[in-house]
């Protein structure tokens, strides 16, 4: 779940390319199980027509330079619930403590490729705990897992990008009861586009991988909490709340064909948006089928 939505760098150069060069997220079509994307005539003209001048100018006017770069940064949240799960659920927390039931989360509708990362290092654990901070998220414990989450990756006409995440997992108590709730931290995220070279430079112009540099400050901030919601019958529904924060450094040659800094903005946040509420129902979904499942189980052990 947080993968599908966590190809952050991905979504926020969605919200570029739509002012740039016209792909438009409401003019995708699902096309024989794979989606099509229309290109505006217009805009991929002003591409066509200029892509060679972009390049050369940008690497021959000393104005270019990453002081001089437009910052968009990009915001989405939201919360979504699961239907309803009838009692008992006195062994909740043997559910949640399962390795495989945060992988089910974080493996998500598109099927990521989910590996643990069990040899976690003390750089790491610091870049954890620095995004713990930044996202107000529970502080680490020696008992948080990591999990790599690679994506199946996003195609445009003419380009692939896929994305690489590494995630921080802890499982927390909430409320008089002490469910048990889990919070997803973003730590690092890593992108890599292939195909036309024209679109390959403009992502690579955008994300800063032109340069020969130390990693940078993580960019792509996320938070998830998926926790227990009780009601009053007994019954208990799964929540999710998920926020995303993309900064993205947009460099002045090409902020030449950027319609509007603030539209652009609003346009990438409410694309964030969007992709949050599209994907968490049918991961909570599927959490909940997987815990009743699994306790239909244990009952019948019993």
């Amino acid at each position: 779940m947080i993968m599908d939505r966590h190809c952050w760098i991905i979504l926020a150069l969605c919200c570029v390319f739509q002012q740039c060069v016209g792909f438009s997220c409401l003019a995708a079509k699902q096309i024989g199980g794979s989606t099509r994307w229309h290109l505006s005539r217009k805009r991929s003209f002003l591409l066509a027509k200029s892509n060679s001048n972009l390049i050369s100018n940008d690497e021959e006017d000393p104005r270019n330079t990453k002081d001089a770069a437009t910052t968009l940064n990009l915001y989405g949240e939201a919360t979504i619930h699961s239907e309803a799960v009838p009692p008992p659920h006195d062994k909740i927390h043997e559910f949640f403590a399962l390795p495989e039931s945060a992988s089910l989360l974080l493996r998500g509708s598109n099927n990521n490729e989910i590996v643990e990362i069990t040899n976690v290092d003390e750089e790491l654990r610091e870049a954890y705990q620095e995004q713990c901070k930044k996202v107000n998220a529970s502080a680490p414990t020696p008992n948080d897992l990591f999990y790599g989450v690679r994506t199946s990756g996003v195609r445009f006409p003419g380009l692939q990008i896929m994305s690489l995440a590494t995630i921080g997992t802890k499982i927390i108590r909430e409320g008089h009861a002490g469910f048990p709730a889990y919070e997803f931290v973003l730590i690092r995220d890593e992108t890599y586009a292939t195909g036309n070279k024209v679109f390959v430079w403009f992502f690579n112009k955008v994300t800063g991988k032109d340069k020969d540099s130390k990693r940078e400050d993580q960019t792509t901030l996320s938070l998830n909490r998926i926790r227990v919601l009780p009601m009053e019958d007994g019954s208990i529904a799964f929540e999710c709340n998920a926020n995303l924060s993309v900064s993205i450094k947009i460099p002045p040659v090409l902020m030449k064909i950027i319609s509007s800094k603030e539209k652009a903005e609003k346009t990438g946040g409410e694309s964030l948006c969007a992709t949050l509420k599209g994907d968490i129902p049918s991961a909570l979904s599927g959490f909940r089928q997987e815990y009743m499942k699994w306790r239909k189980g244990n009952e019948e052990e019993a």
